[in-house]
Order: C-alpha cells, then sequence, then structure tokens
C-alpha cells in the first residue's frame, strides 16, 4: 500500500488505478488524513539530516513509522480486498 501512494504522489498510477484510488480517497477521511500525514512526513525527513537525530529519537520515530504504517496497511489491504471482489 505505501508504493501505491507513494505512486499516486508522484503521479505513476495507471489512469485506471488513479480514478479508483481517488474515488475511495472521495468517501475515506481517513485515508485522506493519512495521505496528507504522509505528504507532511516526507517533506519534514527531506529537511533533517538523520546522523544530527539522537539515537533514541531515532528510535522513536522509526517505532512510531513501523506501527502506523502496519494498521493503515492492513486497512488499507482490506479495503482494496473489499473493492475488487
Amino acid at each position: 500500500m505505501t508504493d501505491l501512494v507513494f505512486d499516486y504522489l508522484n503521479d505513476k498510477l495507471t489512469p485506471s488505478v488513479k480514478r479508483d484510488f481517488e474515488q475511495h480517497l472521495s468517501i475515506c477521511p481517513d485515508c485522506v488524513s493519512f495521505l496528507k500525514t504522509y505528504k507532511r512526513t516526507v517533506t519534514t525527513t527531506r529537511s533533517i539530516q538523520a546522523e544530527r537525530l539522537p539515537p533514541k529519537v531515532r528510535e522513536n520515530i522509526l517505532a512510531f513509522l513501523r506501527k502506523r504504517i502496519r494498521r493503515i496497511g492492513a486497512y488499507l489491504t482490506f479495503l482494496a480486498t473489499y473493492f475488487t471482489a
């Protein structure tokens, strides 16, 4: 699912997949929120040099993101299965 979001933001989806994804976004505020958070995360992380972060901060960020991605990924997988069935 991360690849789907990444490709969507980089305009690399096929027209039909993009249409289906945008249709889903029109009815799913949780996915819209995730997309906005993803965009902010990318923008923020581009401005931070990883080697300047204290190790504990880096560990906390990675743990948070892994947990969040797993939760959202499971939800998006369910939705993809539901809409393709």
